[in-house]
C-alpha cells in the first residue's frame, strides 16, 4: 500500500494513538467523492462514510477495527440501466511501522522455496514515516467490493451461446460446430 497512490488520503498521526482507542468518523467531501468515483469507473458516488476505531496494536502499531457504507451509482453490463448498489463492509486490518515478519531460514523449504500458509492470518501492512493514511485503506476497500462488471438485481443475461441442446422441428440434434471442422481435415489424417 506504500507504493501506490489513492484518490483520497485522510491522514492519521500513528503516534497520537498510543494508550487508548480513538473513534473516527471519515466522510469525504463531493470533490473527493468525484475522484474515488473517477478512479474506480462508477458513475457516481451517492455517499460515503467510514466509522473506525484506532486500538495501539503491538509496541508502535495500530490496529482499525469499523464499518465503510457506501452508495455508488452504477450502469447494468446487461440492461445498460442506471442503479444504485449499497456496500456495507466490515474492517480490521492491523499496520506496524516495519515489516513484522523478516525472512527467516524456518520459511524456507527444502527447496530453498518460501511457504505461505494460507490459513494464517495476513501480515500486517506498513504505517509509512509515521503517518496511517486511512483514506487509502477506505479506498482499498472499496476497490476489492466493487464489481467491474455489476448487474442490476432481478436482470438475466438472455440470449447468446447456451449449454442446452438445441433440437430442430423434426426432433434431430442440431450438429456440433466441431462436426464442420471434421469434415475439413484430409482423408489421409482420419
Amino acid at each position: 500500500m506504500a507504493t501506490e497512490t489513492f484518490p483520497y488520503t485522510f491522514k492519521v498521526n500513528a503516534a497520537q494513538v498510543v494508550d487508548k482507542d480513538q473513534r473516527i468518523e471519515v466522510v469525504p467531501g463531493e470533490r473527493d467523492l468525484a475522484a474515488i468515483a473517477k478512479a474506480y469507473d462508477l458513475d457516481g458516488i451517492e455517499s460515503l462514510k467510514a466509522d473506525l476505531l484506532l486500538k495501539p496494536y503491538r509496541k508502535a502499531g495500530l490496529r482499525v477495527v469499523g464499518s465503510i457504507k457506501a452508495s455508488v451509482r452504477r450502469t447494468c453490463v446487461v440492461s445498460l440501466e442506471p442503479f444504485v448498489q449499497e456496500f456495507n463492509l466490515d474492517i480490521d486490518r492491523t499496520f506496524e511501522p516495519h515489516s513484522s515478519r523478516p525472512r527467516k531460514i524456518k520459511d524456507l523449504n527444502e527447496d530453498g522455496e518460501i511457504e505461505i500458509d494460507l490459513e494464517s492470518l495476513d501480515p500486517p501492512d506498513v504505517i509509512t514515516d509515521g503517518v496511517l493514511d486511512l483514506g487509502a485503506v477506505i479506498c482499498e476497500e472499496l476497490a476489492l467490493t466493487i464489481d467491474p462488471f455489476p448487474r442490476k438485481p432481478g436482470v438475466e443475461f438472455e440470449g447468446g451461446d447456451s449449454d442446452e441442446v438445441v433440437e430442430s422441428a423434426e426432433g434431430e440434434q442440431k450438429p456440433s460446430p466441431f462436426a464442420a471442422l471434421g469434415a475439413l481435415k484430409e482423408p489421409s489424417e482420419k
